[in-house]
């Protein structure tokens, strides 16, 4: 434990030079995900997030003149503002290229929304300059969905919002209940660039995504959990009747069904055989925010597009 604690206050030391103490604002305490409590500001006025999840559930709860920036890097995963032309109101938004404490404190946040998988350096060394920094967990569940809504709102003081978006999430959620032939197709979600596969089982947000699509998470069945690797010979031993993949970063193919057309292996998966495949766009495939809905119903249309065939 010494040595992480002891890079830490070396970093810190190396950005006192540089960078002034910032003043805290007055802050509020809010109840977090899973217990506990954490202090926010009364009314986050200059708000940054570090990934889509964050950046897009901004884009659904806060004005857009409270938004400080977002890592360039987000639009590209982000379900709603993928180029600049599609920021209405955010044209010239500040962009960093990528999550480093310099770059963040020159726009003056008073809040950063951080995902839960970000590595805590850059977090504690925000934190210490005075700048709360809150973490957003990946919903695996509906119900953890529905909590980072309603988290999120309370730390960006807009419950009402939160309720609003809420309200509208759980009346799609009911319509894609509705019974249909869907509940019949096991999926898998995978993703292979050549060197080695992956999958996604329970506890996962994909798996959240498939679920919610009324499907079946043919890795889950299997007993996997998580995001996993998978060789060909177990994907060959599931045998799942439909694979969901990802297009690439830039749109267009999907680099694993390239794998998979040329691989002679995996002509013979069913679903390679009969071309039945779906294939989500990055930034829906890859959404752990609200955006989730929007993933599963196009999950689920494409589904039906498969049956009707």
């Amino acid at each position: 434990m010494r040595r992480p604690l002891l890079l830490l206050a070396l970093a810190l030391a190396a950005c006192g030079a540089d960078l002034e103490p910032v003043g805290r604002p007055a802050l509020r305490t809010v109840a977090a995900p899973g217990g506990g409590t954490i202090e926010v500001p009364v009314e986050p006025q200059r708000v940054f997030a570090d990934s889509a999840t964050g950046f897009d559930l901004m884009l659904a709860l806060l004005p857009p003149e409270r938004f400080a920036g977002v890592v360039s890097t987000a639009l590209r995963y982000s379900a709603v503002a993928r180029t600049p032309a599609e920021l209405p109101g955010l044209e010239d938004l500040p962009r960093p290229e990528g999550f480093h404490a310099e770059d963040i404190l020159a726009l003056g946040p008073d809040l950063v929304l951080v995902s839960d998988w970000r590595p805590p350096a850059v977090p504690s060394l925000l934190e210490a300059r005075g700048v709360s920094t809150v973490r957003l967990p990946t919903p695996t569940t509906w119900e953890e969905l529905e909590e980072l809504v309603t988290f999120t709102a309370e730390v960006l003081a807009r419950p009402e919002a939160g309720a609003q978006l809420l309200s509208e999430l759980r009346i799609r959620r009911e319509r894609l209940m509705q019974p249909s032939d869907r509940g019949a197709l096991r999926v898998l979600t995978y993703s292979n660039f050549g060197s080695s596969g992956y999958c996604a089982g329970a506890g996962t947000s994909w798996d959240l995504m498939v679920r919610l699509a009324g499907l079946r998470n043919a890795a889950a069945e299997a007993g996997l959990e998580g995001n996993t690797a998978i060789d060909l010979e177990r994907v060959l031993e599931l045998d799942p009747d439909v694979l969901l993949v990802s297009e690439s970063e830039e749109g267009g193919d999907s680099p694993t069904l390239a794998v998979l057309r040329t691989h002679e292996a995996a002509r013979q998966l069913r679903a390679v055989q009969l071309e039945r495949w779906i294939v989500l766009p990055v930034h829906l495939h890859a959404t752990s925010s609200h955006h989730l809905l929007d993933a599963a119903e196009a999950l689920a249309a494409a589904a039906d597009a498969l049956l009707a065939r």
